[in-house]
């Protein structure tokens, strides 16, 4: 089976990138909302993302007479708004400057993380050529 041969590591790694970008979207849609009257800013996280990729990979139907992995419709899919942040004169909560470096931080994030999976592919492709020899 192809996930023992690329072991959980691997599955955090992918999990971690897929997070990572559902991320940077979440960062973009601010920034692009930042003039929008009454505009709430989502305030998910990098662990909101990983946590519900985490989940959805454990309650994965694997058999037909499993039950179903029940999602709850109230969190599918929801925005988490700030309301702890001060809006401004027109009811807008984005704060262009922390969304802009928060963006960067995680594109930073993003890189690292892809460095490592090349790291882990690297190390795999060369344990394959030895192998052949």
């Amino acid at each position: 089976m192809p996930q023992s041969l690329f072991g959980a590591g691997l599955q955090r790694l992918a999990a971690a990138m897929t997070a990572r970008e559902k991320l940077q979207g979440v960062y973009a849609s601010n920034i692009a909302n930042a003039d929008t009257p009454n505009y709430r800013a989502d305030m998910r996280t990098f662990a909101d993302f990983l946590a519900e990729k985490k989940h959805s990979a454990t309650m994965a139907k694997t058999h037909p007479n499993h039950l179903s992995a029940h999602t709850s419709p109230s969190l599918v899919g929801s925005v988490f708004q700030r309301n702890d942040v001060a809006s401004r004169m027109d009811g807008n909560t984005v704060d262009t400057q922390h969304e802009m470096t928060a963006m960067a931080e995680n594109q930073m994030m993003h890189e690292l993380n892809m460095q490592i999976l090349k790291g882990r592919l690297s190390g795999l492709a060369s344990a394959i050529k030895e192998g052949g020899r």
